[in-house]
């Protein structure tokens, strides 16, 4: 009887066994077979929306940036493995070369989409073309001015004197350099024709030549367009020496400069003869007049 029970025991355990993996088995084919549907169903949501699943991108660092195929202002931002479709505001591109801790969008001259030229439509306003930019005002006879556009509001500059705007790289440059300036318009001036050696071939080097308007600014030619110069403090341009002189030694400057320039030559004199006189000094004869 011992032996029954013992025997009873031992089958009630195994089947309990037993019963347990086939429910384990049934459950995980189930769970595989659910698996496997969700997997159809994702295979015909992407194929029926690409565009989507593209936009939603995919990480493979936790923390990155990468560029929406085929657009010039549209990124994806992972953060902590996390995809997010940007967009840049209107006028800035995506640059995919910088630090991450960088802003990510800048202006056309600083990265350029050489393969990715889609954008997103214009959002102008009434002072701006795009919500970000420079943009050149005037014509080609007034080359200086340009307009920055933050956020669809505009703020008018001026380059500094003798400099034009270049709407291609964004900055202020000599006007023979700006394709959109009259460089001779711009500055007032044209540069003389140098005749051509037949001996020497044409003329080397460069050409300088003062102002009819002030004495102290001047123009330098380089292949026959003109940069507008100038020559700072009391100084004046010399057209012996093609150089900046004291005002005073130069004939076509007005009475006042050459006076106010004599004036400092004087006084620049006589600090360097007090220095020199001081420098010949012994340390005692310094004590003494200090």
């Amino acid at each position: 009887m011992k032996a029954f029970v013992i025997f009873a025991c031992v089958c009630a355990v195994a089947y309990a066994q037993f019963g347990q993996v086939q429910r384990t088995s049934q459950s995980g084919n189930q769970q595989f077979g659910n698996q496997q549907y969700g997997n159809q169903q994702g295979s015909f949501a992407s194929q029926q929306q690409p565009a989507r699943s593209q936009s939603a991108g995919s990480c493979h660092e936790l923390n990155e940036r990468y560029p929406v195929s085929g657009s010039c202002d549209r990124y994806i931002e992972c953060i902590n493995g996390t995809a997010e479709e940007k967009l840049c505001p209107d006028g800035l591109r995506f640059n995919p070369n910088l630090n991450f801790n960088a802003y990510p969008c800048q202006y056309p001259n600083d990265y350029q989409c050489l393969e990715r030229s889609s954008l997103q439509p214009p959002q102008p306003t009434a002072d701006c073309p795009n919500q970000f930019g420079y943009f050149k005002l005037g014509d080609a006879r007034n080359c200086s001015y340009f307009r920055n556009c933050v956020s669809g509001v505009g703020y008018d500059f001026t380059c500094p004197e003798g400099l034009a705007f270049n709407p291609d790289t964004y900055r202020c440059d000599w006007p023979d350099e700006v394709a959109a300036c009259d460089a001779e318009a711009f500055l007032g001036f044209r540069c003389p024709e140098i005749p051509i050696s037949k001996e020497l071939g044409p003329p080397a080097g460069y050409r300088f030549y003062r102002s009819d308007e002030s004495c102290q600014k001047y123009f330098l030619c380089i292949e026959g367009r003109p940069r507008a110069l100038a020559c700072g403090g009391d100084s004046a341009f010399d057209d012996l020496t093609s150089t900046c002189v004291s005002a005073d030694e130069v004939d076509a400057c007005p009475v006042e400069l050459r006076n106010a320039a004599a004036r400092a030559r004087k006084e620049e004199k006589e600090h360097q003869a007090l220095e020199q006189s001081l420098s010949s000094l012994t340390p005692q004869q310094k004590r003494r007049n200090y």
